[in-house]
């Protein structure tokens, strides 16, 4: 009685090709560069959408925030809320136009114009503002947030 070694043989390479077949390739890992450009994309997204919830679930629960339009400081996503109800209040219409992003893998600086309508004496008048923002980034989280504007360069129209 002789016995063949086909059938093993083939058994052994369908067992090889269907172990090979279901291996999905690996997803590269995303830089942490690219991760904080990603959430600050986000984050202006949002700004712009005025998605006030989405914007303070990207707030880590200690992150200080300062700007030259408030006094004192804000922390987490308690003080996010704060400000952005404030700020879509005061202009409902506002749209946050980036124009600059330096990126490294912890801090993006944005620079960026607020263009909107804002209730004055009663009546709407339409203001371009310029701002800077320096944003640091840990566990795709900001942690901290700085926001400057340039009162000089607040049109209004």
């Amino acid at each position: 009685m002789t016995i063949t070694r086909h059938p093993i043989l083939f058994g052994l390479f369908a067992a090889i090709l269907f172990v090979a077949c279901n291996n999905k390739p690996e997803t590269p890992a995303i830089s942490q560069t690219d991760a904080s450009k990603q959430l600050i994309d986000e984050h202006f997204r949002y700004l712009n959408d005025h998605d006030l919830k989405s914007l303070i679930g990207q707030y880590a629960d200690k992150a200080k925030i300062t700007t030259t339009d408030w006094d004192g400081e804000s922390f987490g996503p308690q003080g996010a809320d704060q400000i952005f109800h404030q700020l879509f209040y005061v202009s409902p219409d506002a749209r946050y136009l980036v124009d600059n992003m330096i990126n490294t893998d912890s801090t993006v600086v944005v620079e960026y114009d607020v263009v909107g309508l804002k209730e004055k004496a009663g009546s709407p008048v339409r203001y371009d503002i310029r701002n800077c923002s320096v944003f640091k980034i840990k566990n795709n989280k900001i942690t901290a947030e700085a926001t400057y504007s340039n009162s000089r360069l607040y049109h209004n129209r």
